[in-house]
């Protein structure tokens, strides 16, 4: 079986020592691929370095502000996240969105931050890796303006995902409708959680992808522990179990899923001045 970790913090300091380790039990497991999301400039910066150096499994790197750091999104920031997702190692912008659970940067400053970097993908021509938080409803207007403006959906392609997914099987259709798809991590699989089962049985499974947010989330049987990528079969488990069919099936279907989203960019023809 082919595995694609479609969102981890592989570049986090808890990795530094055993690194390399990690990537091996993940190669042993299955994963090929695996998205190393960056949270600010140097955290998006250590993603695309990492990315560059590591072969197996293969690292695909993201450039974005997290909600928590919008605060510190100067326009300076912003443009040098810019400036790194021209690189060809970067697939996608994020993470970036909105988190009015802890509200650490202001609301207003996490919408305008939010917005730019929207903006940033759309001239780009990449897919966003959206973060949300008791926020759900409120990414519906700015997903909509990126879904306007955004070149992929001309390509057929999806415009981005909803990471750690944690709304409603109903917020989770609508933004399916626009042209996201949804990714569940390993706590899909904790007994309190049956929004997320109910998700994985209700969304088509062609909208699904799967993740491990690492070092984050473990699953069930690790809770407590650090989270790596090797554990991603844990949440495609609780994928088939929801939906009554094989670890296999969900292995393709999320794996062909998650490299039509993180494909090249679509080359965006600028305006005539």
């Amino acid at each position: 079986m082919r595995f694609f970790d479609s969102h981890s913090h592989l570049q986090d300091e808890r990795f530094d020592e055993d690194r390399a380790a990690v990537l091996g039990r993940a190669a042993a497991a299955g994963v090929e691929t695996i998205v190393v999301c960056g949270e600010d400039v140097a955290s998006s910066e250590a993603a695309i370095s990492l990315a560059e150096r590591t072969e197996r499994p293969g690292l695909l790197a993201t450039a974005g502000f997290h909600p928590h750091e919008a605060s510190r999104a100067t326009t300076a920031a912003l443009s040098a996240i810019e400036t790194l997702a021209r690189n060809a190692g970067v697939a996608a912008i994020g993470e970036i969105g909105l988190d009015f659970y802890r509200d650490l940067s202001p609301r207003d400053v996490q919408r305008r931050v939010f917005d730019a970097q929207l903006a940033i993908a759309a001239r780009l021509g990449l897919p966003v890796t959206v973060h949300s938080r008791d926020a759900e409803e409120d990414l519906a207007p700015h997903l909509e303006t990126f879904a306007a403006e955004s070149p992929l959906g001309g390509e057929g392609r999806p415009l981005g995902v909803l990471h750690a997914f944690g709304g409603t099987l109903e917020q989770a259709q609508r933004h399916v409708e626009l042209g996201f798809l949804i990714s569940l991590t390993c706590a899909a699989g904790y007994p309190r959680n049956d929004e997320a089962r109910r998700i994985a049985a209700g969304l088509p499974l062609s909208a699904l992808l799967i993740e491990t947010d690492s070092p984050a989330l473990p699953p069930q049987s690790a809770r407590g522990t650090r989270n790596e990528p090797a554990n991603v079969r844990a949440a495609a488990e609780v994928v088939a179990e929801a939906r009554g069919i094989g670890v296999e099936a969900v292995a393709a279907a999320t794996t062909a899923t998650a490299e039509a989203l993180f494909a090249a960019p679509v080359p965006v023809v600028e305006a005539p001045a």
